[in-house]
């Protein structure tokens, strides 16, 4: 969304996946790869343990299948900087990461939306049997083969901790 590393007066981290999602030759793959080798940005990959728990908290609260690998590893980075006694702020508009990096209590700020005002737990279900499935482990019915859909079973509000504009 535009986030120039170069302006920013603090640290700033991504993860070698989001290097990966970004088209060659276009402003943000420029911007990365200048931030990067000026020092103003660390690419760096973050623990298993980090991985992992992000995962499975994605996978409870049914965003997991929505989720990129850039975005779980950006997640999992910024559990591993707070672990470390740094203070991260995940810049993501992606209502799904901000989902997850909440129930992770995770700052999080968004750049062009308002960001999420609740959290949702998500239940997966099959629009032709109603069959439901607690989490998104699968794309399609096990019973009728039907592409499964979601809705919200749960929401409530999210702490907003995000930083001041």
């Amino acid at each position: 969304m535009g986030l120039d590393p170069l302006g920013l007066e603090f640290e700033s981290y991504s993860v070698p996946e989001v290097t990966d999602e970004l088209r060659q030759q276009t402003g943000p793959s420029y911007r990365l790869a200048i931030s990067s080798s000026s020092g103003k940005l660390r690419v760096q990959a973050p623990s298993a343990p980090a991985l992992s728990e992000v995962a499975e908290r994605a996978r409870a609260i049914g965003d997991k299948v929505v989720l990129s690998k850039a975005d779980i590893g950006v997640i999992a980075l910024a559990l591993d900087l707070k672990r470390d006694g740094k203070n991260p702020i995940i810049v993501s508009d992606d209502y799904a990461v901000q989902n997850v990096a909440d129930a992770l209590n995770l700052v999080y700020q968004s750049l062009a939306t308002f960001g999420i005002r609740q959290r949702f737990n998500w239940v997966y279900y099959c629009p032709a049997c109603f069959r439901r499935y607690a989490t998104g482990d699968h794309e399609v019915c096990q019973i009728c083969g039907t592409k499964l859909k979601r809705k919200p079973l749960g929401k409530r509000n999210a702490k907003r901790r995000q930083m001041s504009r």
